[in-house]
């Protein structure tokens, strides 16, 4: 597993098609020699790469079950948009309780610490004024702190849901220094495993790693509909924080804040889609909304790729689970700690070179490489566009003659001059050739 990262690469199942160069947001990725290659320091953990690869040589990493075994005691924080994966015969109360026989010895909703977070929110718009981005979703953050970090300030300064209710249960849990515990999120996508890995405005997470939706959704769904094996299991928590479930699909969080008066919101999902609503924003053509709900996956946290149902099928359940439920579960939200550990920076964008005057000839190279180019943006070449591979090969990652377009020039030029050599001889047969002429002249 990575440090740094969740999703991964398996060369060897990697056909070279550049289905994932041309849809990454951030052109992580690169495919040379036929394999592609991800880079670190690009990649925000979106899995764009992983729903457009037809070969499934994208995938990402997270807990395993079996690793409760080396813990003393077990925790599981559930995700609001995990209650969208069963219909609404199987209540929160009965999946809550085949989560504990999974081997946890407490189970609680990150949807909780989404309630506390909606009534901050609204707190915190009323009393500042301008545009603020939602916090909630770890690719967003790291998106703007990559490519839009002038926007950094936009973000509402406050710990996600999953960090703020796993330093809540942190604080609440009696559990003696020498045993060992573990705490994980039960999760819909890769991004929350790299926020615990890597995470950002924050020293560390209070998180012991997250284990995907797909990995605990058939056991569960065993348990939950054998009501017999349910029966002896007690749940530790009493609440039901029904409002909180709605942040698990796109325009929840906004249709709570419409709720409490705050109506200039719009909620956007899907990386492309908010990219161009980024982009807006920082040209200033983004008037009259106080806050903006933006989530990577399609249809929000019940797009996410280790989901088990269909998102759309996931987001109806969530609305009929909430529909007769209108108002926050009754809660101190100052037993929360909101703030984050450090200012979010800016990730940064790569240098052409760390030695000033080398990068300025890069950049004179670089200029000189984009003119030759077509600036079609294909994509044969390996990389996102014509800008992105004329860097490769000025940082010697690729060769001009990757871009089919500059080859066939190169070909067409060589067959031309192939064809005149054709035509003309040597110097020497040339000298021989003419005395031969002037000899037959003479007779």
């Amino acid at each position: 597993m990575s440090n740094k990262h969740s999703v991964l690469l398996k060369e060897d199942k990697c056909e070279g098609c550049t289905n994932c160069v041309k849809n990454c947001p951030t052109k992580a990725i690169r495919v040379h020699q036929g394999k592609a290659t991800i880079k670190e320091e690009l990649c925000i953990d979106c899995a764009e790469c992983i729903r457009t690869c037809e070969y499934h040589a994208k995938y990402a990493e997270t807990n395993k079950l079996k690793e409760l075994k080396l813990n003393d005691y077990n925790v599981a924080l559930l995700a609001p948009s995990f209650y969208g994966q069963f219909d609404r015969s199987f209540n929160p109360e009965r999946i809550k309780k085949a989560v504990y026989k999974l081997g946890f010895d407490e189970v609680w909703d990150v949807a909780y610490a989404a309630e506390a977070i909606s009534q901050k929110t609204y707190q915190f718009l009323n009393k500042n004024e301008g545009i603020y981005i939602s916090s909630s979703c770890p690719v967003i953050v790291r998106l703007i702190s990559l490519l839009y970090p002038e926007l950094l300030d936009n973000i509402v300064p406050f710990n996600s849901p999953v960090d703020l209710m796993a330093d809540y249960v942190k604080e609440q849990l009696s559990i003696p220094e020498s045993k060992e515990y573990g705490m994980y999120f039960i999760t819909p996508c890769p991004a929350k495993v790299t926020a615990i890995k890597n995470p950002l405005g924050r020293e560390n997470s209070s998180l012991t790693g997250a284990i995907s939706v797909d990995k605990v959704y058939p056991k569960i769904l065993d348990l939950i509909k054998n009501e017999k094996d349910l029966k002896d299991v007690e749940l530790k928590q009493d609440y039901q924080p029904y409002l909180g479930i709605s942040w698990g699909q796109s325009g929840g969080e906004n249709d709570i804040l419409n709720n409490e008066g705050i109506i200039e919101t719009l909620s956007v999902s899907g990386i492309h889609n908010i990219k161009k609503v980024l982009e807006e924003l920082t040209r200033g053509n983004i008037e009259g909304i106080r806050y903006l709900e933006l989530v990577a996956c399609p249809t929000g946290c019940v797009g996410g790729i280790f989901n088990v149902n269909n998102p759309f099928q996931a987001k109806y359940n969530i609305k009929t689970n909430i529909r007769e439920y209108s108002d926050f579960i009754d809660q101190d939200i100052d037993d929360f700690n909101f703030e984050l550990d450090e200012k979010i920076k800016e990730i940064g964008a790569e240098k052409l070179d760390e030695d000033f005057v080398k990068a300025m000839d890069k950049l004179e190279q670089l200029e000189q490489e984009i003119e030759n180019l077509p600036g079609l943006d294909c994509a044969a070449c390996g990389a996102p566009d014509c800008e992105t591979f004329a860097e490769d090969v000025v940082n010697g990652l690729a060769k001009r003659s990757d871009c089919i377009f500059v080859l066939r020039k190169e070909i067409g030029d060589l067959a031309d001059q192939l064809s005149l050599l054709t035509h003309e001889l040597p110097p020497v047969m040339n000298s021989e050739e003419n005395n031969k002429n002037d000899n037959e002249k003479e007779k």
